[in-house]
């Protein structure tokens, strides 16, 4: 990113904090939580800030213009105080889900490499520039398919943590890039310690689920072996969760998706969809568990539970001390806004419409290295590469924050 890059990008945030600071997520307990943020022109990260009010909060951002800004997700007795000194007393319980741990087809379709200093693309197999021996850097494209993605997993863990972990008080927000953060504020977990967060995450991702309590392990009397009954889509948590996904793959019998699940060979993944293609009449009307032979069963299972966990970074959620972005800012890897969502408003939610916060109606000429095709506020841009365009600013400044473009001249807004 040039001079005229940086100055571009950061008057562009700088009079949307002067403009919209007010509309600035406020978290509860602000005192008690520890802020920090990172600076436009060094590139670093400052933290164990102190704000204690609403008011603070927006004169701090108008004051300090953040390319990233975020709060923790602990409270502590000593906010501002070195990390072995704050004295945690509790945090919410936070989950992250981002697109690029996904395993969506789009990937090898849009994903490349950037040298920064040469401006220059390379696929993803390169590592270093082959005209100044550079390190090379993820272009970290996003597209809808990346994000559809994304949410729907979202929805599924707001499913488990409604219905199976009876959670009432969530907040969800769009990250502004890649993902959804689901933040968990009920008070009874916050003193909840790393080793009880680990087994919610365990919970929600599948781990370590007992194949014998789901009912999909052959039992036997007397010698003589039971036939394997198995969960049914009527009941309660992982044994429902199991049936109803179980269904969905039996009827497709796809016996790429059983490998991708399963981690095991096409050769054998597709003979068991093949033996669930002979069952597919029964599998429409129940779980006919009891058709199956042993090995499918156990494929068929290990699928289900794939499918129908959750893909959350287990990381982010065990982490007591973890900081979260600030709701409803502006994320300095792509100039859109981190957007807290209502739940209802979820399944409708367009990042592409609904967060483009930064200027649209002032056009900016850049050049722009390579971009796939993309859609911003209905409009539809790209594909481009090694060409000039003239573009609206918000859509610019996606580009230039993507290291896939740079302005032609400076500009001031």
């Amino acid at each position: 990113m040039t001079q005229a890059d940086s100055r571009l990008v950061e008057s562009s945030f700088k009079k949307y904090y002067l403009e919209k600071a007010d509309t600035v997520y406020v978290p509860e307990r602000i005192s008690e939580r520890e802020f920090g943020y990172f600076t436009f022109q060094e590139r670093i990260m400052v933290r164990h800030l102190y704000i204690d009010s609403p008011e603070k909060l927006r004169e701090f951002l108008v004051k300090n213009n953040p390319l990233h800004v975020y709060h923790s997700l602990a409270f502590y007795k000593y906010p501002s105080a070195p990390m072995e000194e704050k004295e945690w007393m509790g945090a919410e319980l936070a989950f992250d889900i981002d697109a690029d741990h996904l395993k969506t087809p789009c990937k090898g379709k849009h994903d490349f490499k950037v040298c920064p200093k040469c401006f220059t693309a390379y696929s993803t197999q390169k590592e270093v520039c082959s005209n100044c021996g550079g390190a090379l850097i993820d272009s970290e494209w996003i597209c809808e398919l990346c994000l559809e993605s994304a949410k729907q997993e979202t929805l599924k863990l707001l499913d488990f943590l409604e219905e199976d972990l009876g959670f009432k008080n969530l907040k969800v927000a769009f990250s502004g890039n890649r993902g959804y953060h689901v933040v968990v504020k009920d008070e009874e977990i916050s003193e909840l310690g790393q080793i009880e967060r680990k087994e919610i995450v365990d919970y929600i991702t599948g781990t370590g689920i007992s194949m014998r309590l789901m009912g999909l392990v052959e039992d036997t009397v007397k010698g003589k072996a039971l036939k394997i009954r198995g969960p049914d889509i009527s009941d309660p948590g992982w044994r429902g969760r199991i049936a109803r996904a179980s269904i969905q793959l039996a009827l497709r019998a796809d016996p790429i998706e059983f490998s991708e699940l399963t981690s095991t060979s096409y050769k054998l993944a597709d003979k068991c969809a093949a033996i669930l293609r002979q069952f597919s009449e029964e599998w429409s009307e129940r779980c006919a568990w009891d058709l199956l032979p042993r090995n499918v069963v156990k494929l068929l299972a290990k699928a289900a539970v794939n499918h129908a966990s959750a893909k959350i970074d287990v990381v982010v959620t065990s982490d007591i001390h973890r900081l979260i972005r600030l709701g409803n800012t502006i994320n300095g890897k792509s100039g859109l806004l981190a957007r807290v969502i209502d739940i209802d408003e979820l399944e409708d939610f367009d990042p592409f419409l609904q967060t483009v916060v930064l200027p649209y109606d002032k056009m900016v000429e850049v050049r722009v290295l390579k971009a796939p095709k993309f859609r911003m506020l209905g409009e539809e841009y790209g594909p481009l590469e090694n060409t000039m365009a003239k573009l609206p600013m918000a859509v610019a400044i996606f580009l230039i924050l993507k290291n896939l473009a740079t302005v032609s001249k400076p500009y001031a807004l």
